[in-house]
């Protein structure tokens, strides 16, 4: 039988250590992380590349205490579903639902509160782009910045070694009318139209999430 695969943005993008010389727009991406963790239900479309291959996540949020999530595999295209409701969680790889071991559910658990909870202290660097269009709706940009480099700076602004500039960076977008969070992508520099890592966010109000009544014994 295969393990349900559970499947937490958190190990995938490290954080930074915030830097007062970049604190406005730093703060502009807290704040809308704030407002989203505040909002009472939404949901992130994710398209990664993960051990066993490219997939696709869709992960539903309702405050208090429910989520959904659904993973699909590249290679193997039955989705496995999962829901947490409270304290407890079920699966669904394609066989009927399940009672999820105590260890995943502490797990998904764990990821919900942290979703839910994010603020401002837990958002790394980043520098205002500004505005873009993606999908025909204007946007405002923000790009996640890699810890201080030593050695001389620039206007204030510490130079990267080359290394630094190889590394892949992390872009977050928000609504300018709303403040909340579009998309999130992680690409190498200049490739930012073919990310490794990808989020985008809505917010409707008719999520409703309920335990499954059909679970097997």
């Amino acid at each position: 039988m295969r393990r349900p695969l559970q499947i937490t943005t958190a190990a995938l993008i490290a954080g930074f250590v915030t830097s007062p010389a970049f604190a406005d727009c730093t703060s502009e991406v807290a704040q809308g992380i704030t407002r989203q963790s505040n909002e009472k239900s939404w949901r992130k479309d994710a398209n990664m590349i993960s051990e066993r291959g490219p997939l696709k996540m869709t992960v539903e949020f309702q405050k208090p205490d429910r989520m959904r999530q659904v993973v699909t595999m590249l290679i193997e295209p039955k989705p496995v579903e999962t829901i947490l409701v409270g304290k407890s969680a079920w699966t669904n790889a394609g066989d009927g639902w399940k009672v999820l071991g105590q260890a995943d559910t502490e797990q998904l658990i764990k990821f919900f509160q942290s979703t839910t909870g994010q603020g401002v202290n837990d958002v790394s660097d980043f520098e205002c782009v500004g505005a873009e269009t993606i999908d025909g709706k204007q946007l405002r940009a923000y790009k996640g910045l890699p810890p201080e480099a030593k050695g001389p700076k620039i206007d204030g602004k510490p130079q990267q070694s080359a290394d630094q500039k190889n590394e892949a960076v992390r872009m977050v977008y928000l609504d300018p009318a709303t403040g909340l969070p579009e998309r999130s992508i992680l690409a190498q520099a200049g490739k930012l139209d073919k990310p490794l890592f990808k989020e985008v966010y809505s917010y409707p109000t008719d999520i409703k999430i309920e335990a499954p009544t059909d679970v097997k014994p």
